[in-house]
């Protein structure tokens, strides 16, 4: 096998990667709020009633009469006896 196949004749040196230092991470910067330009658009909307009217309850409803409609019977599986 030639000397020069797989790797080379002298190992390279080996250094150790020192890596950057570190900072903390600095605080966002805090900008004053503009009064000009709130953070919300307001939506005009329905204006709020000063009489609101009261909820009329739901009459209850009165049984059909006569017999029920009949039911769905389940046909018993080969497993139960």
């Amino acid at each position: 096998m030639p000397d020069y196949a797989a790797a080379p004749a002298l190992p390279l040196p080996i250094q150790a990667h020192r890596p950057e230092p570190i900072e903390p991470p600095s605080p966002p910067p805090i900008a004053p709020p503009s009064p000009g330009e709130p953070d919300t658009i307001p939506v005009p909307g329905p204006s709020p009633d000063p009489s609101p009217q009261p909820i009329e309850p739901i009459e209850p409803v009165a049984p059909p009469i006569g017999d029920p409609p009949p039911q769905p019977t389940q046909t018993p599986q080969a497993g139960q006896r």
